[in-house]
């Protein structure tokens, strides 16, 4: 059976176990353009950010003092000049090491501050919006999640957007369920959403050409799809509703390979 066919029946499949809850209706065309546009560029931007956390952590542990230093907890990030600076903090907070990433994913030397200094207008909203999101109530798909913190335009002071990402260990495993994203104002939660029903995980392999996954919570992929088909260096196939459209995402390009209507 061709995969889009298999893809179709595994979404009809979906389909009619959630068949008393309301779908989303296809978009229209200039909406949906501007939806996959947004989600191209925010799942990239999510990925360029949680890989340049997770590149200065491994170049900041090569120094015995950042291993050793109590008071680290945890990082933010922005984007300067084309490159992400990662800035560790304290509890304050106030920034104890920062590492400016590029965007190729190479990291810069580890700037230790002689001491504790104060965070930017910036990085202190960051830094805020992180923690508020932190305390929001949500399914939990795993014991470690990450974060990503982004402005939610620049034109919006003291708005953020933050994406709580799933951890794992094992490099076989996708764990797309348990993604949300939180919005922050000020030092509120303004919104909250996931990107998927349950916790489910999606298996891959070296020899893998791609992963399937049924998404019955909007007409079109989500920067979640993108991100973590960057993340899994995959391309990942979405089936949609209302009647099962196929979308291939490819790291950050979202492609409609077959768009089903009814009848």
């Amino acid at each position: 059976m061709p995969r889009a066919a298999l893809a179709i029946v595994l979404f009809l499949r979906c389909l009619s176990a959630s068949a008393e809850e309301a779908l989303p209706k296809d978009l229209p065309p200039s909406q949906e353009a501007a939806a996959v546009q947004s989600a191209e560029r925010i799942g990239l931007a999510i990925y360029l950010h949680d890989r340049a956390a997770a590149v200065a952590t491994d170049a900041a542990f090569k120094l015995h003092a950042f291993k050793e230093d109590q008071r680290i907890r945890g990082w933010i990030t922005e984007e300067k000049q084309g490159q992400i600076v990662v800035t560790f903090i304290d509890q304050t907070p106030s920034a104890l090491y920062r590492i400016a990433v590029s965007r190729d994913g190479t990291a810069g030397p580890v700037m230790a501050l002689e001491s504790a200094t104060a965070l930017t207008d910036y990085e202190l909203g960051a830094a805020s919006a992180r923690a508020v999101a932190s305390a929001a109530k949500f399914e939990r798909c795993s014991d470690r999640y990450n974060s990503v913190v982004l402005p939610a335009a620049d034109t919006l002071a003291n708005n953020w957007i933050v994406y709580l990402l799933p951890g794992t260990t094992k490099s076989n495993v996708v764990p797309i369920g348990g993604t949300y994203r939180i919005d922050v104002s000020g030092n509120k939660i303004s919104g909250q959403r996931g990107f998927t029903r349950t916790c489910i995980t999606l298996q891959t392999a070296p020899d893998a050409v791609g992963l399937f996954i049924t998404h019955l919570l909007d007409p079109v992929p989500t920067e979640a799809h993108v991100f973590w088909s960057l993340r899994a260096k995959k391309p990942l196939l979405v089936a949609t509703p209302p009647y099962g459209t196929l979308w291939a995402v490819e790291g950050n390009s979202i492609r409609l390979t077959e768009r089903k209507t009814k009848g």
